[in-house]
């Protein structure tokens, strides 16, 4: 009897993870959240990633943006989160930001182009913007 709980909620958890998968595919190409931000004087449209779902995903899996320039991921004041390019196939401009100052910019190259790389802020942040270079 334990190992059919132990099996099903194997199951459970896959079929959830396989829902939670195409509901945040969803999301991006159907009307999800966009805001206008304005960097350095020029208005970016941008998709947003509240929550850690949409964090967790990013812009991985897609290879050509419509409708917007990039995506901004808030995080709580002080974060300093390490992004990567796994499965992400355009390549992008990190802007590290605290408030409305920016405090620093990397390159992150698509997988394709590069294989593999993680980059971290580069100091306490509140928001991470990705532009589709």
């Amino acid at each position: 009897m334990k190992k059919f709980r132990h099996i099903l909620l194997i199951a459970a958890g896959i079929l959830a993870g396989i829902i939670l998968f195409f509901i945040g595919k969803a999301d991006l190409a159907n009307d999800a959240e966009k805001i206008v931000l304005n960097i350095e004087g020029k208005d970016y449209v941008l998709y947003t990633a509240r929550t850690v779902l949409q964090r967790a995903r990013g812009l991985s899996g897609i290879s050509e943006l419509k409708g917007a320039d990039g995506m901004v991921f808030f995080f709580a004041p002080g974060s300093k989160p390490t992004f990567w390019n796994k499965n992400t196939h355009l390549d992008l401009e990190l802007v590290w930001m605290n408030g409305d100052e920016i405090v620093g910019r990397d390159l992150l190259a698509s997988e394709d182009k590069t294989g593999l790389i993680t980059i971290t802020a580069p100091a306490g942040i509140d928001k991470v913007i990705e532009l589709v270079k």
